[in-house]
């Protein structure tokens, strides 16, 4: 960890190997070159939700005994998963914020509701609520998130960047992540771009979304990781592990990670 950023959490989304026994998986995220991980709290992965107190104890001393810790959650913020997280030491639940079929503006006041229910949550059990952006029917950028929660409690509503999905907006990281800078829980690092599939006999292409490395999608990851040194960010940095093509997995998030590494470091800078 030898990046020059002030960063020392390195964390995998573990998404993609949902049916890894834990120790092996904490091995792998070792392996990859990371000391932290996102974690899917979600039915059918390595902690049985039917008995969680217990299961999220044994999966988070697992890691312990590996050197890798849980940097955040990705699930649904209800008491119980809250009260789980906040028992095991972990103080970031990662969500996103659905927009109903009527639009943004018809549907802000439902939005609205549901954060005020969210920040009484995260008061009652210490565990911040990170909002991250998300294509098509969500909150789909860093502009329409800061918008959303620039009146909450910045204690309990968060932000977590997303190189990805701004980047499908065509929003450039020197604008963005000042924007959520004040209230930055977490930045992610993965990158997709929209690829055109014609098909025969109809008059308009399609435009699909293809994840892929971090150097071939619309975000620059250099240009996030100099804000990111320019502003001494510290926080958990995160590799999502979402690729279109899932050949040779582990191979693509390590050289990702090594990819990004140098990027925060600024060597490319000085060749």
């Amino acid at each position: 960890m030898d990046s020059a950023s002030a960063t020392t959490i390195w964390a995998v989304f573990t998404k993609p190997w949902r049916t890894v026994p834990a120790a092996d998986l904490a091995e792998l995220v070792v392996r990859m070159g990371f000391n932290a991980v996102e974690f899917p709290l979600r039915p059918g992965y390595q902690v049985d939700l039917d008995r969680l107190d217990r299961s999220l104890a044994e999966l988070v001393a697992v890691f312990a005994d590996h050197g890798v810790s849980i940097a955040s959650v990705a699930s649904a913020p209800d008491d119980h998963i809250l009260a789980a997280c906040a028992a095991n030491g972990i103080d970031l639940l990662r969500i996103m914020i659905p927009v109903e079929a009527a639009g943004y503006l018809a549907t802000a006041d439902s939005i609205r509701r549901r954060l005020d229910d969210l920040v009484s949550l995260s008061h009652r059990h210490g565990v911040r609520i990170g909002i991250q952006p998300h294509y098509d029917d969500y909150i789909a950028d860093s502009s329409e998130l800061a918008v959303l929660i620039k009146d909450y409690d910045p204690a309990a509503i968060v932000a977590i960047w997303d190189a990805a999905h701004d980047g499908l907006a065509r929003k450039h990281p020197a604008n963005t992540l000042p924007l959520l800078w004040d209230r930055l829980a977490m930045v992610n690092f993965k990158n997709a771009c929209y690829r055109r599939t014609d098909v025969p006999g109809r008059e308009r292409p399609d435009w699909s979304i293809t994840f892929v490395k971090g150097s071939e999608g619309l975000c620059s990851w250099a240009e996030a990781a100099a804000v990111l040194r320019e502003r001494r960010y510290a926080g958990p940095i995160c590799l999502p592990a979402e690729y279109t093509d899932e050949r040779d997995l582990e191979a693509k998030v390590a050289a990702d990670l090594g990819y990004l590494r140098v990027l925060l470091s600024g060597e490319e800078d000085r060749t």
